[in-house]
């Protein structure tokens, strides 16, 4: 059986996770892959982007806390278009509770059920919030389910923050079989320095799988509930993606080193350089 690609997306909050890891999904099911995609985040707003207009996608806590006993692969894993098998955390109301704890209790909820085990993906994308400063939103990570993790960051300093934060983490959990896989750049504005970010990437030994410039169309697609290859194919932003898709399952993880991230101190410094 052939190993399945599994890619954890990970980046602050805002900055473009979701954008990134449902295109992604959608790119692979195009090459007639069988793709899980796993919105890990509270706010359980990632697989939406993949589901037909009008669905509702129920999250596993909200199933578990129905009824734990009767929880099935059916209740949590609803298919998408173009055959994308979706799934969502879901997380407490807000102000009650660990949003952390969602991701952690869906992915054990996954390995009860041999969701992965059973080889029936050849994809698994997880689209996970924040900067893993808490053990939940790391699952991906320290269960091992994640083999390359993709930071989205921009040149803004904290989105760089938190992707020097998450490489840190990355390395904590290097014994599970993960690897830095590369940064995507999501640029805020149009004078981003690509040279500044070229030297971030080499400064934790990673690099530059792709850069998404701005665009409309990715606005457009997601008030259509569309991804941006699928609205508009033809735009930079969609040509980026899919040569990330191919730079990603292209990568040999044996040969990928070890991330070396800054101390706070010296990132502070790098970036009062620039």
């Amino acid at each position: 059986m052939t190993k399945p690609l599994k890619i954890a997306v990970y980046g602050k909050g805002g900055i473009g996770k979701s954008v990134v890891a449902t295109n992604l999904s959608v790119i692979y099911a195009r090459q007639e892959k069988s793709v899980l995609h796993i919105g890990c985040d509270p706010k359980h707003d990632s697989a939406v982007r993949l589901m037909k207009p009008g669905s509702r996608i129920k999250t596993v806590l909200e199933v578990l806390g129905e009824d734990p006993v009767a929880a099935s692969t059916q209740q949590v894993i609803h298919t998408g278009r173009l055959g994308i098998h979706c799934c969502e955390s879901g997380g407490p109301r807000p102000g009650l509770g660990c949003g952390g704890r969602g991701v952690a209790r869906t992915l054990e909820f996954l390995e009860e059920m041999e969701i992965i085990e059973r080889g029936d993906y050849q994809v698994l994308v997880f689209d996970v919030l924040g900067d893993v400063v808490c053990g939940g939103f790391a699952a991906p990570l320290r269960q091992g389910f994640a083999d390359k993790v993709v930071i989205v960051t921009s040149e803004e300093p904290m989105a760089m923050y938190a992707a020097n934060n998450i490489s840190r983490a990355i390395g904590v959990y290097e014994k599970n079989g993960v690897v830095l896989a590369g940064l995507v750049v999501n640029l805020r504005g149009t004078d981003a320095s690509g040279k500044m970010m070229e030297e971030f990437a080499q400064k934790l030994s990673t690099r530059v799988l792709a850069t998404i410039p701005r665009d409309p169309g990715i606005l457009a697609g997601e008030r259509k509930r569309l991804t941006v290859v699928e609205h508009a194919p033809d735009t930079p932003s969609s040509k980026a993606l899919v040569q990330l898709a191919q730079e990603i399952a292209g990568i040999d993880a044996k040969a990928v080193p070890r991330p070396t991230p800054m101390e706070d101190e010296e990132f502070y410094r790098f970036q009062e350089k620039w």
